[in-house]
């Protein structure tokens, strides 16, 4: 591979960290609407992109398998619970401390391929899933005085089923062969419609600003996932993964800036853990590829 692809794949998993910091931080600048409401307009808007790409590129629905089907709908259960807490942690609490949690999902995946599909994980790797942990207690901070307890616990609930939603999503790429864009407009188009009936009795009606922050949310979520197919799309994964990790100092960054939220000393050391065993995890698992 030429440095120069493998550049443009990592600029592109760097958008794709900095769109989604951005479309947390949209839903955190829309207070006073329901976070299920925040969830049906990031996913509506997603649908819509999804069907317009589909249409363009294959002038039709996509046609799925029936074996397929239930999968598909697992995969988006679980992502509606996983965007709801999102929006709402990433309300509740520092917007730094619960990117920094979200991304223990790809822990959780780890540990579902490995029960659910099979896939192995050797020793050192399970001790970095331990590492990571730690580093999550450093941001969690368990204490019947941490008034942000009850937040920092659903954004690890959240790290946990995001992480059961990608394990779903790469069974349905790497094992059923379900093209990624199809996947994508079978979730977004069943959360929606499942979004919608979940918020029509608590449905506030936006102001423009608020309307427009949430449809703003909607377009940062889509070009997260845009970013981060064409990232892949140019190196593997094992050469680019990592990067992504670069959310949670961008959404740092963003809380500082905007919303004047300053990480405390072991928010910090959290973030150095979580990223070192990700950096750790991304060597490693290179040097087991080139070895193969």
């Amino acid at each position: 591979m030429t440095n120069n692809r493998l550049a443009k794949a990592i600029f592109f998993m760097v958008a794709s960290a900095f769109c989604s910091a951005m479309m947390s931080t949209c839903t955190k600048l829309v207070p006073g609407v329901p976070a299920m409401e925040k969830t049906f307009f990031t996913a509506f808007v997603c649908m819509i992109a999804a069907w317009i790409i589909q249409i363009h590129r294959h002038h039709e629905p996509p046609h799925f398998l029936k074996k397929d089907i239930k999968d598909l709908t697992l995969r988006a259960v679980y992502g509606i619970i996983s965007m709801y807490l999102t929006f709402w942690c990433a309300s509740a609490m520092d917007i730094g401390d619960a990117t920094a949690l979200f991304n223990l999902s790809p822990t959780f995946t780890m540990i579902y391929a490995h029960f659910a599909m099979g896939e192995r994980f050797d020793r050192r790797q399970g001790l970095l899933v331990v590492l990571a942990f730690i580093g999550g207690l450093f941001v969690v901070k368990p204490s019947f005085h941490n008034v942000n307890l009850v937040p920092a616990l659903a954004a690890v609930l959240c790290g946990m089923i995001g992480g059961l939603a990608h394990a779903y999503v790469r069974k349905l790429n790497a094992y059923n062969k379900v093209e990624g864009n199809a996947v994508i407009l079978y979730n977004y188009t069943f959360s929606a419609i499942v979004e919608l009936l979940l918020c029509l009795k608590i449905f506030v009606f936006p102001d423009a600003r608020q309307l427009f922050w949430m449809l703003a949310a909607g377009g940062f979520c889509f070009l997260t996932q845009v970013c981060m197919n064409v990232a892949f799309s140019l190196a593997s994964a094992s050469e680019v993964s990592v990067y992504k990790y670069t959310q949670i100092i961008i959404s740092s960054i963003i809380g500082m800036l905007i919303f004047a939220e300053f990480p405390d000393a072991l928010s910090v050391a959290g973030y150095v853990v979580i990223i070192g065993s990700a950096i750790i995890m991304w060597r490693y698992n290179a040097s087991l590829e080139k070895a193969q």
